[in-house]
């Protein structure tokens, strides 16, 4: 029998908080008495986690603790702290959302604490929650760490005023992840919005700014570094991709496989839209040839019409799913019909990493440097994306050509094992020391 894991007190503590705040808020209070309570059960907070380490770390800083199995993003930064810590670096980390709103936020302490302990094993030396918390440390020791890397841009824009108050010769890492104006540009061009397109002009004031006073701009591809030039030519930037393990089982042939795949957060707008334009108008072609295929969609948080679809002419509509890998290992064809989007996607090279052929967008392939008819099959439109899916369906041997050189191909320029390095190239850039009490990993 396996014994049930202790929660140690800070677990504990925090599980009771959540109980109490949710009975806070289910009285009568007036709201800014119920806020008020909040501020007060659940403060800013700082966990010493390497008390004796002599190393001044660099402080990652983002929205929340990674979820890697929620989103790209939380997957790509997760790979980040990893090959950071492999690469010989002390770290620390700050979430600038509080411990009880993530948790409240997911509706389930349980998976956030187990997300709070996997960021602990990395290690690190300290975990951050809200930005009173930096103000605090910054205070009280301006040198309490050697450099920060700042994941989004609102994220720069929350805590730049906190580091340039009180550590202003640090180094300063910004973090793309993708350019977000040219993202809200293209959304804007293809529904003809004129709110979109202000958006986009927002926030390409705000990145243009925040690369101005970041000391390093990262860009998640060599494209996306390129139009970001051509908009901000004197920016110091680099880039910093997606990376993904390697996967050590063989891959599962064509005829163990059935169905297609979409994966994507639909806490992100453009896998909205992909989902309702395959659904409405790209799938039902498809079944015309092929009337027992299954479409299976998975993701966190989709909206009433998209759940609305669920066993509707074979859709599926899975929601988050923890697991992916059964799903990952028994799918013929993965799609990703997007008609907006920038940076590079998690999703086609998790799918490239598990040989799985890919039929997506000339945006949904950008910045990736794959090859149509080799490592991706593109489509652009309904009926293209209905011959693709149909010769992958029917074509064994098509299938295998595209699954051996994707997987090939993402091993060789996407595998985990070389960000270490390319972690130690950035820092170097900016003056973050790998100290004499660092190993090299790498």
């Amino acid at each position: 029998m396996v014994e049930p894991e202790e929660k140690n007190p800070s677990e504990k503590k925090l599980q009771h908080l959540l109980r109490l705040e949710k009975l806070i808020y289910k009285s009568f209070l007036p709201w800014k008495t119920k806020v008020l309570f909040h501020r007060f059960l659940f403060p800013s907070s700082i966990e010493i986690l390497k008390k004796d380490d002599q190393k001044k770390s660099v402080l990652f800083i983002a929205p929340n603790i990674p979820a890697p199995d929620r989103g790209g993003t939380d997957f790509r930064t997760s790979h980040i702290l990893q090959g950071t810590v492999r690469a010989g670096y002390s770290i620390s980390f700050l979430s600038l959302g509080e411990r009880t709103y993530l948790a409240s936020k997911l509706n389930n302490p349980d998976l956030f604490l187990k997300y709070e302990r996997s960021i602990k094993q990395l290690p690190i030396n300290s975990l951050l929650y809200g930005l009173k918390s930096l103000e605090k440390v910054l205070r009280k020791n301006p040198e309490a760490f050697c450099g920060f890397y700042a994941i989004w841009p609102k994220t720069v824009k929350e805590v730049l005023p906190i580091i340039k108050r009180y550590a202003p010769d640090l180094p300063i890492i910004y973090d793309m992840v993708d350019y977000h104006a040219l993202r809200l540009k293209r959304e804007a061009d293809l529904f003809n919005d004129l709110t979109i397109f202000e958006k986009s002009r927002q926030f390409y004031l705000l990145e243009s700014q925040l690369s101005k006073t970041a000391d390093l701009t990262i860009a998640i591809s060599e494209s996306e570094k390129e139009a970001f030039l051509q908009d901000n030519p004197d920016t110091n930037m680099d880039v910093l991709g997606n990376f993904f393990e390697p996967q050590e089982e063989s891959t599962p042939g064509p005829d163990q496989r059935d169905g297609l795949l979409f994966l994507g957060s639909f806490f992100h707008q453009p896998n909205k839209d992909a989902v309702r334009w395959f659904a409405q108008e790209i799938f039902p072609l498809i079944k015309e040839q092929h009337p027992d295929v299954i479409f299976h969609v998975i993701g966190e948080n989709p909206p009433e019409d998209i759940q609305a679809l669920h066993k509707k002419n074979h859709i599926e509509i899975h929601g988050w799913v923890p697991d992916l890998q059964p799903i990952l290992r028994s799918v013929k064809v993965f799609v990703a019909p997007l008609r907006y989007g920038a940076g590079v996607k998690g999703k086609i090279g998790l799918a490239n990493i598990h040989g799985i052929p890919v039929i997506t967008t000339r945006i949904g392939a950008e910045g990736m440097g794959l090859t149509e008819g080799k490592t991706v099959e593109l489509a652009e439109t309904p009926q293209e994306f209905l011959e693709k899916t149909h010769r992958l369906l029917t074509d064994n041997t098509h299938w295998l050509r595209i699954s051996e050189e994707s997987k090939s191909f993402s091993e060789k320029h996407f595998s985990v094992k070389t960000l270490p390095e390319k972690i130690h190239t950035i820092f170097t850039k900016v003056g973050i020391p790998l100290d004499s009490f660092a190993t090299k990993q790498f």
